[in-house]
């Protein structure tokens, strides 16, 4: 009998055991305000993840959620391994709702395209949506990567990783906010052919950051097509122009878009042509936290002198190698200085 007793004795502490080993291994889920300002219930962590921008797909690789990715958009290339997975839309405006929802994800990640009816959709699936900011904006890539750090449970790693950038971009302040304005170079930045950037554009806002002056600031809409007749006229003293997202990052494939640039009619009077400070990036840098090399490529560019100490090329790799875990391969920026 005492025997008898003994056994549903164990039998119920084995079972309160299974239980609550069966509670912990449940995702707890918290609230966090998305970039919509919304307040939005997710999974922590979360299993199944469709991510459909580049914004937060690198993050929550970061944090060791490359495995939980099921779903992603088309730019969600890097790291490199995300391009095995599937594909359910080109970018967060374009998703497709019923490939989203087949891959059963826990939680959709976007970006503020995606459609007020397509996050109802999937919403109303039961499929909580989470907004992301830019990312190609200092304060909004900060932003992201609490959000996402939050969500992953790895606050430990997005502090880390926000320590790191801004241990270069307050480098890049300090050492520019006492110029005076005739010590900052006119700049010329290109993002398409004859296209560029004015006020309220994130490259606008990177010139000034790294010391420089627009030329195109004042013009009255975002992003002005201009006339070569017109950047002659303002005569920039550093020209920056960059590769499309689909070539290679490549030193033959920025030198080639360099000689292109210096060899237009109408550039090659100004001042940046005639000085050789005529630069080429690739996109690549300008994505996520990587924005921190390519704002300390900016800088050198404008302030050479201010910046001998610095290798914007060296504190990228660092970067990807400590946060991302892989060995970076490319060239994302030409001709080194």
């Amino acid at each position: 009998m005492k025997m008898k007793i003994v056994r549903y004795i164990l039998l119920a502490l084995m079972l309160l055991f299974c239980m609550g080993a069966c509670d912990s291994a449940r995702a707890e889920t918290i609230t966090i305000i998305d970039g919509m300002n919304r307040s939005v219930e997710v999974p922590c962590p979360p299993e199944r993840i469709v991510s459909t921008t580049a914004s937060a797909s690198e993050l929550i690789c970061i944090f060791g959620g490359m495995d939980r990715i099921v779903g992603r958009d088309e730019y969600s290339t890097f790291p490199y391994d995300l391009a095995e997975k599937p594909v359910v839309g080109s970018y967060s405006k374009t998703t497709n709702v019923e490939l989203a929802l087949d891959l059963q994800p826990d939680v959709v990640i976007s970006d503020s395209s995606m459609l007020p009816e397509t996050i109802k959709q999937i919403e109303n699936a039961g499929v909580p949506v989470v907004v992301v900011g830019m990312n190609c904006e200092l304060d909004s890539i900060i932003y992201n990567i609490r959000v996402m750090g939050e969500m992953m449970g790895d606050q430990k790693k997005s502090e880390e990783l926000i320590g790191f950038m801004q241990k270069y971009t307050d480098l890049i302040q300090e050492r520019t906010k006492s110029l005076p304005e005739d010590e900052k170079p006119l700049v010329y930045h290109e993002c398409k052919e004859d296209k560029t950037n004015a006020a309220g554009t994130p490259k606008d806002d990177h010139v000034n950051f790294a010391g420089g002056i627009n030329i195109a600031h004042d013009e009255a809409v975002e992003r002005p097509v201009v006339s070569r007749e017109w950047v002659l006229e303002k005569n920039p003293d550093i020209i920056i122009a960059k590769l499309s997202s689909s070539d290679p990052d490549t030193e033959e494939a920025l030198k080639l878009k360099r000689d292109e640039v210096i060899s237009r009619p109408g550039l090659k009077d100004t001042n940046a042509v005639k000085n050789g400070t005529v630069y080429v990036y690739h996109p690549f840098l300008r994505r996520g936290p990587r924005l921190v090399g390519y704002l300390l490529y900016f800088a050198k560019w404008s302030h050479p002198e201010l910046f001998e100490d610095i290798d914007p090329t060296a504190v990228e790799r660092e970067m990807l190698q400590k946060f991302y875990g892989v060995n970076p391969k490319g060239t994302w920026a030409y001709p080194e200085i």
